[in-house]
């Protein structure tokens, strides 16, 4: 999925650039309106005190902080299946892990930007400058309390556009471009033997292997290794456990995935723990005959436990 999220200074433009660039890629849009409806279908509703102007972490309170992280949890559920433009949000540190994610931050003078805000709501000069003033003093200490981050430091940022130096569209065509650049494999001959080779970005085999899935859960599985970059085979190998008197094969195992940078096989069950012995048996099996091959079973709660975190609609619905 393709994640592009843009911190903005108040009065540069940035909530039209983060539209324009939703609309260029038919990336979905997410910003506080976004937000604030999809909780509220989970009937979630925002605190009557905003959590994002509390003055200290004190202030928030309990409503907050379960607000936030509701908030939180929604944004990487909508990340699992779609592609992004977060507007905001903290969600340059929420994705500072995620390495195709694209970090834009739009900025402009203080007077600049006073002067498209006293055009944009009509404004005075004096208050404008206030309210300017107002808007960055609340994304500092927002900053500060919810992440411990200094919003001021542009270090996490991929690329950096002065919007007094370009029109919207025009910063908005470079963040899209700057994505593609970013995110999207690029091929190379960088083998020996001339070969192919991906620069930088892994292939990974979900889409080719898709309509292979015996069970949904293992292509909801596979949907999260793809989110966090790791690569992944379906049911690469298969391990013989056991032999009859004719050395006929009369039980075999495939775990489900291979995961090979960890160099770890994944079998997964959403079965009860008094209905998964079979397969606990095989993977007691498969490490008594392949001792040097690392298994590892995610059983019903610890896969319940991730869907909770990333399809928390579906989980409830198992």
């Amino acid at each position: 999925m393709g994640i592009i999220t843009i911190s903005r200074e108040f009065g540069s433009g940035g909530e039209t650039i983060a539209r324009l660039v939703a609309e260029k890629t038919k990336f979905h849009l997410v910003n506080k309106e976004t937000i604030i409806k999809g909780l509220s279908d989970y009937g979630i509703e925002q605190p009557p005190e905003d959590p994002e102007k509390a003055v200290s972490k004190e202030d928030i309170g309990p409503d907050g902080r379960n607000y936030i992280e509701a908030m939180h949890d929604y944004i990487y559920d909508l990340a699992i299946r779609n592609n992004l433009v977060i507007l905001g949000r903290g969600g340059s540190f929420l994705f500072k892990d995620y390495p195709p994610a694209l970090h834009v931050r739009v900025i402009a003078q203080f007077t600049h930007r006073v002067n498209k805000v006293m055009k944009l709501y009509g404004l005075n000069s004096e208050t404008a400058v206030k309210l300017v003033k107002e808007k960055d003093h609340e994304k500092r200490q927002y900053y500060r309390r919810i992440f411990d981050l200094n919003w001021n430091n542009t270090r996490p940022y991929d690329l950096v556009l002065n919007t007094e130096k370009m029109g919207l569209e025009d910063a908005a065509d470079i963040v899209v471009a700057g994505y593609r650049i970013h995110a999207e494999p690029r091929q190379v001959k960088d083998g020996p033997d001339g070969t192919d080779i991906e620069n930088g970005i892994l292939t990974s085999p979900a889409e080719e292997e898709a309509d292979k899935f015996m069970h949904s859960s293992e292509e909801e599985f596979a949907s999260m290794l793809d989110f966090y970059r790791i690569r992944w085979d379906y049911e690469p190998k298969t391990f013989l456990l056991e032999w009859d008197s004719e050395g006929n094969v009369i039980e075999a195992f495939s775990p489900d995935f291979y995961l090979p940078d960890q160099d770890l096989y994944i079998e997964l069950t959403t079965q009860k723990p008094k209905q998964s012995w079979r397969k606990n048996r095989k993977i007691r099996r498969m490490k008594e005959l392949y001792p040097h091959v690392s298994v590892r079973l995610i059983d019903k709660k610890s896969f319940e436990s991730l869907l909770k975190k990333h399809h928390p609609e579906e989980s409830k619905g198992e």
